[in-house]
């Protein structure tokens, strides 16, 4: 605890960190599971996986779950959407 934020939390550093991650990962399958309300959007997403191999996008909407009645939250939409990304990074 010093305060200091991880980079993936600041939309800033966000897709830099990521390619970062991707590109200096060494597995050949990376998968992940990431929804419409993240930081990051999809399309960012597909275009720095896509550079490192064969990429897919799986989606699966949701109804949205609430943990509470809070009226201060502002919470839009009934629903959200998953995103299963896939990629078969090349050697």
């Amino acid at each position: 605890p010093n305060g200091q934020k991880s980079k993936y939390c600041s939309k800033r550093t966000l897709e830099s960190e990521f390619e970062n991650l991707i590109a200096n990962a060494n597995f050949r399958y990376i998968f992940l599971s990431y929804n419409n309300e993240g930081l990051m959007n999809v399309d960012a997403i597909k275009n720095i996986m896509s550079r490192y191999g064969t990429y897919r996008c799986f989606t699966q909407s949701y109804r949205r779950f609430k943990a509470d009645k809070d009226e201060n939250r502002n919470i839009s939409g009934k629903e959200t959407t998953e995103y299963l990304h896939c990629l078969i990074k090349e050697e």
